[in-house]
C-alpha cells in the first residue's frame, strides 16, 4: 500500500495508455461479436468474358440473355466456359451451386445493400511498405461483407485460379 501511494503519478501514468488500447482494442472488436448479416445473396462465376451467357435481374428475376462471340482468325480467344451460379449462406459463411431454373424462383434485390445494410465489396490492392501504404501484397480477388464498421470475409465456390472479374453479384434474396 506504501508502494502505490508514493508512486500514485507513475501508476496512472502507465494505466492511461493501457487502458486506452484496451478500450480502442474493445470498440474495433465488439461490435464484430454482436452485429451478423443475414440476407442471402445470389453471385455468378465465371459471368463476364470468356461465358456465353450474362446473367442481369430485371423486376426481381434473374434473366439470362446468350452473347453472341465475335470470331477473328487473326487472334486467340479461349474457350467459352459456362457461367455457374451460386446462393450465398451468410450466416454459415458458404456457397452452394444452384440451377438456373432454382435462381429464376428467387425474388431479388439487385441493390448495393442489402436491407440489413451490408454490401459485398472486394479485397485491396495494396503496394508501397508499411505504414506508408498500407503494406505490400494482394487482395483484391477476396472478397467481403462490410457494414455497421464491421467486415467480413466470404468462403465463396470458385474454380482454380481465380480474378477479380470472375465474380459477379447478382442480387440479395429477398
Amino acid at each position: 500500500m506504501e508502494f502505490i501511494k508514493k508512486n500514485i503519478t507513475l501508476i496512472v501514468g502507465i494505466s492511461i495508455p493501457i487502458l486506452m488500447i484496451v478500450f480502442v482494442a474493445a470498440s474495433i472488436y465488439l461490435p464484430g461479436l454482436f452485429i451478423k448479416p443475414n440476407v442471402n445473396f445470389l453471385y455468378a462465376y465465371g459471368d463476364e468474358y470468356y461465358s456465353q451467357e450474362r446473367f442481369t435481374v430485371q423486376n426481381g428475376k434473374l434473366v439470362k440473355r446468350e452473347v453472341p462471340r465475335y470470331e477473328s482468325q487473326s487472334y486467340y480467344q479461349p474457350p467459352r466456359e459456362e457461367s455457374k451460379l451460386f446462393l450465398h449462406d451468410v450466416v454459415k459463411n458458404e456457397s452452394r451451386e444452384v440451377s438456373f431454373e432454382e435462381a429464376q424462383r428467387l425474388n431479388l434485390d439487385s441493390g448495393t445493400k442489402s436491407s440489413d445494410g451490408f454490401e459485398v465489396i472486394n479485397g485491396y490492392q495494396g503496394g508501397g511498405f508499411f505504414p506508408f501504404f498500407g503494406g505490400s501484397g494482394s487482395d483484391y480477388n477476396t472478397r467481403y461483407l462490410k457494414g455497421h464498421n464491421v467486415s467480413k470475409k466470404i468462403n465463396l465456390q470458385q474454380r482454380g485460379e481465380s480474378y477479380y472479374y470472375d465474380f459477379r453479384f447478382l442480387g440479395w434474396i429477398k
